[in-house]
């Protein structure tokens, strides 16, 4: 019938308005071949879909929600063409592991990206450039070994970042340029033993920092001083060395007001 609505896929179910595709643990080993070109919302977690080709999403997605399924590659230009899109989850795909430089090239519209548990041991340099939305990042849970330096530069408006229960052994001068806007910073459950004095320069709004539950003795250079706005800091369950090597983060917390978790010390005995 000329004019009719397209067809919603088998084992969907499609709502009118906001215009939505829900396939949702269906069992789905593919995206839908024929997803209505205007739907603006699709949510195709928990199913089996293991790999992503580009074309499969229509130019109006806003949100597109690809949690919990098996997927291990993704097509070169699969989000290419989805200038609306704002909200973007492929979170809880432990199959994924690897990521193209330029697997996200386009979404200048991105405020939300989840990449939380696709056991992901590293991140290639170029990876966020030009998501200069995005404001909520979630990287918690993979097997991250490291990040470089400037892989965050063009995220001027990101508020929040989550790097939690990961590998990361230590932070470099650079790794966090460019995140002006930063509010919140989770690196608690990673492997830290060392942290660049200038780490944290440029983060002004800081607010919340969490580095416990790392292999910290000491924080050499006073790399906290770089934080005016920090008002949470939990630093709890790491291996402090109470020598002379705390002396500036003893002096820090003097002058300042921050609320902190106990330190204990690891070391000297006594």
């Amino acid at each position: 019938v000329p004019g009719a609505a397209p067809a919603c896929p088998a084992l969907c179910t499609c709502y009118v308005s906001p215009p939505t595709v829900s396939c949702q643990a269906s069992n789905l080993s593919a995206v839908p071949a024929a997803l209505p070109p205007g739907a603006r919302r699709l949510f195709l977690q928990n199913n089996v879909i293991g790999a992503l080709r580009a074309g499969a999403f229509g130019p109006s997605t806003v949100t597109l929600w690809l949690y919990s399924n098996n997927i291990s590659s993704i097509q070169p230009g699969t989000f290419r063409h989805l200038p609306a899109l704002e909200e973007l989850d492929l979170g809880d795909n432990p199959h994924l592991r690897a990521l193209a430089p330029d697997t996200f090239q386009g979404l200048w519209r991105l405020q939300a990206l989840h990449l939380y548990r696709c056991r992901l041991a590293s991140l290639p340099s170029g990876i966020f450039r030009g998501l200069r939305s995005l404001q909520y990042l979630y990287l918690q849970e993979n097997g991250l070994l490291y990040l470089q330096d400037d892989l965050f530069a063009d995220l001027a408006n990101l508020s929040h970042l989550f790097l939690h229960g990961n590998r990361v052994r230590a932070l470099s001068e650079g790794v966090f340029r460019g995140l002006a806007s930063l509010d919140r910073l989770l690196l608690h459950a990673n492997r830290l033993a060392a942290v660049h004095r200038r780490a944290f320069r440029g983060l002004a709004r800081l607010t919340i920092l969490y580095l416990f539950n790392n292999s910290l003795a000491a924080l050499p250079g006073d790399p906290l001083a770089a934080l005016p706005a920090l008002q949470f800091l939990r630093l709890n369950a790491n291996p402090w060395a109470c020598d002379c090597r705390a002396r500036p983060l003893w002096a820090w917390f003097r002058r300042t007001r921050v609320s902190s978790s106990p330190v204990p010390c690891a070391s000297p005995p006594h």
